[in-house]
């Protein structure tokens, strides 16, 4: 079924659109499967983002950019079949694999056609040819990490689809266009109208960070077998997890299939911290932890199927800032001719909750309160001029030194700006060892955007991608939902539909908003399983930067929330230069003196978390304003006062929770109910053996039963 009503709102749910508003519809949908739900995008079921070991042509590189003023409507308008032949008509000669497009500029992808500090672009056409081997035999996916903000897809002149939502992934089926031993033509249309000149895109209104616009992230074509793992999903628990894995048959009738999940232990250090590949986490020669293998029923020809593989660790390496523990889940699916697919996703088991009995962070049963940054998703350095480099972060290079940055001033914990992370970061995250907050973009929304975006389902849909991509990071802990939005049954509407989809989906998450801590009469949060809050008093509002006001302030939100844990997700000023420098060091003194006095892990504390906006300097398209000086870090990469007063105050209250990236951590347990086994490969190269060997065994019984039949028959007719 469509993730309608309650969970996810479509366009084909309501009467219209208004006039001038969007009818484009979300590409997501849940269906119902054999053995559960099963989200699908563009026809096809979601896959794992994640590198796996699959054939891939990578796409990233110098593609051809044409700027172009592009026809909104067509771009907001319902991909009817009269709309995608306007789409094609003003593609026109651009598809044709002769085009001669020597005179476009060339732009990197991933990246953006509008870099800072002066580019407003807001759309246009790319361009890539690339070779397919001639012996390219399997369905292909085309998978884009991220496109800014509405994307059509041609491949070969073949339209696949299209998406709308920055910062989340999608793919598309090119199984049918691909053209194997031959030069591919791939065409993306990338509209991004200008902030603040819509109501019904996401974010809607012009915000304080830049807009960057086109293919932000990586682009590839991912070889599925016919028989595939489309991906595995692992629900978390202290004592083992819950496994869903999603299976897809492309092909022809197979059974006699068998589906292998096992759970390995993994060692991680500075050698192998930075690589993309789970299996090289895995040390050498282990065996798995906990394995299972399961008899499936037969899967006709274009089958998909839920089959959940839970299990059971005692002694488990439980996952934290302290010590990051991961395991790696391995699903294998087996027929008669061996292996058919298989995938790894690296997972940690931990658990996030409110206590109970007092307005308190939980995690893994112990008191936490986080000592956290604010990001931006956007290279710091190397800085030109004074200025952040700027850009979207692409490398997972920057993603390392970024949370380097963030480790060296004492934080575990980081807000990841007001979109869904840089999943390069998030592998980071787990693997060093940081929680993070991150969110959606409903970023300064009002009553009638609420309305808007919960109608169109854009809202949900961005939500749903994130926690389907993110899913197996046990790095992300919360799930923001808003950013300092105003409205009260409007956005409590809004917040409890999105709240009822994220526990549909995870449930392992807590979820929350960052309202503005100068109204503490909000009562939105109220069904959020924390109150948020951005904490600017003496800086935006609120009277005199002083003790009595912010220690008032946040009893007065304790009052309003006494059963919940206050996160404040920003707190911090700008300092334009060295002559501001010593009040955005005031701001933070006053600030954190008063949350630090009211943490949750100390009696009668109820601050879950202090987030300083924010660790590095970040271009902004707010008037006036080319780049907010905010960071901890100026951009050259020195840091400012403020930076040693953080690093001394959350090392102090945080204690010794900050390990060195060289530091080994290792994972390990045992499996309830699970035998001693060899080593991985040999389990797995057995196994195998089994099923091939399995229909040969079966063939030669039937044959000698036949030989032996007709004798049996003579004997049978003698003796009447």
């Amino acid at each position: 079924m469509a993730l309608a009503g309650s969970l996810l709102a479509s366009a084909a749910a309501c009467s219209g659109p208004p006039p001038g508003q969007a009818s484009l519809r979300p590409t997501l949908e849940l269906r119902q499967v054999d053995g559960g739900q099963v989200a699908y995008e563009q026809g096809q079921p979601v896959p794992t983002f994640d590198p796996q070991p699959r054939t891939r042509i990578d796409l990233t590189g110098a593609w051809r950019f044409q700027e172009a003023a592009l026809d909104d409507t067509l771009t907001f308008a319902d991909r009817d079949g009269g709309v995608k032949r306007a789409l094609t008509a003003e593609a026109g000669p651009r598809l044709q694999a002769a085009y001669d497009d020597s005179s476009w500029s060339q732009l990197d992808v991933p990246g953006t056609f509008s870099p800072p500090p002066v580019s407003r672009a807001t759309g246009g056409w790319y361009r890539y040819r690339f070779p397919v081997s001639s012996t390219w035999g399997t369905p292909g996916l085309l998978e884009f990490q991220s496109v800014g903000y509405v994307a059509d897809v041609w491949l070969n002149g073949h339209y696949l689809g299209y998406h709308e939502g920055g910062w989340t992934p999608f793919a598309l089926d090119a199984t049918g266009a691909l053209l194997a031993g031959a030069l591919n033509t791939l065409v993306v249309r990338v509209d991004d109208p200008a902030w603040g000149t819509r109501l019904d895109i996401v974010p809607w209104g012009l915000a304080d960070w830049w807009n960057y616009g086109g293919i932000t992230g990586p682009v590839s074509i991912v070889g599925m077998p016919s028989l595939s793992v489309v991906r595995a999903d692992v629900t978390p628990h202290l004592d083992g997890a819950d496994v869903s894995v999603v299976l897809q048959n492309r092909g022809e009738t197979r059974d006699q299939l068998t589906l292998l999940t096992e759970v390995l232990p993994t060692a991680v250090d500075a050698g192998n911290v930075a690589d993309p590949d789970p299996r090289h986490l895995v040390p050498a020669a282990a065996g798995p932890v906990a394995s299972q293998v399961q008899s499936l029923d037969p899967m006709p020809a274009g089958d998909v199927r839920r089959v959940s593989a839970p299990f059971v660790i005692r002694r488990a390496d439980l996952w934290s800032p302290q010590r990051p523990a991961l395991y790696v889940l391995h699903a294998a699916v087996i027929g008669q001719n061996g292996i058919g697919d298989e995938i790894y996703e690296p997972f940690g088991l931990r658990q996030i909750r409110v206590d109970g009995a007092a307005p308190r962070l939980l995690l893994n049963g112990v008191p936490v309160a986080f000592h956290g940054v604010a990001l931006h998703d956007e290279r710091s350095g190397p800085s030109e001029a004074g200025r952040p480099a700027g850009g979207p972060a692409t490398d997972i290079a920057d993603a390392f030194d970024t949370l380097m940055r963030a480790r060296a001033v004492g934080a575990d914990f980081v807000r990841t700006g007001h979109n869904p992370a840089d999943p390069q970061l998030l592998t980071l995250a787990d693997r060093l060892g940081f929680g993070v907050w991150e969110e959606i973009p409903l970023y300064h929304y009002t009553p009638e955007t609420f309305q808007i975006a919960t109608d169109r389902g854009i809202a949900q849909q961005l939500l749903a991608e994130m926690v389907l991509r993110d899913m197996d990071h046990p790095s992300v802990l919360f799930h923001g939902l808003a950013n300092e939005s105003t409205g009260g049954p409007e956005r409590a509407s809004a917040l409890g539909a999105l709240r009822d989809l994220d526990r549909h989906l995870d449930g392992t998450r807590l979820t929350g908003q960052a309202a503005y801590g100068s109204d503490t009469a909000d009562d939105t949060s109220a069904d959020l399983d924390v109150a948020g809050f951005t904490l600017y008093f003496g800086v935006f509002y609120g009277g005199p930067l002083d003790a009595a006001t912010i220690a008032g302030a946040l009893e007065r939100l304790h009052a309003r929330y006494p059963h919940k844990p206050l996160m404040v997700l920003e707190f911090g000023r700008w300092a334009d230069s060295p002559a501001e420098e010593p009040e955005q060091s005031r701001v933070f003194e006053v600030t954190y003196g008063q949350l630090s006095q009211r943490l949750d892990t100390l009696p009668s504390g109820y601050v879950g978390s202090a987030v300083w906006w924010t660790l590095d300097d970040y271009w902004t398209q707010r008037p006036g304003i080319q780049v907010e000086h905010f960071g901890l870090y100026r951009p050259d990469g020195s840091t400012r006062p403020v930076g040693a007063l953080v690093t001394q105050a959350y090392q102090s209250d945080a204690g010794p929770s900050q390990r060195p990236p060289a530091a080994r951590v290792v994972s390990g347990g045992v499996g309830v109910g699970a035998a001693p086994r060899p080593g991985t490969s040999r389990q797995l190269a057995g196994l195998v053996a089994y099923a091939v060997a399995l229909p040969v065994l079966v063939l030669a019984g039937l044959v000698a039963l036949l030989v032996r039949w007709p004798s049996r028959r003579r004997t049978a007719a003698a003796a009447r």
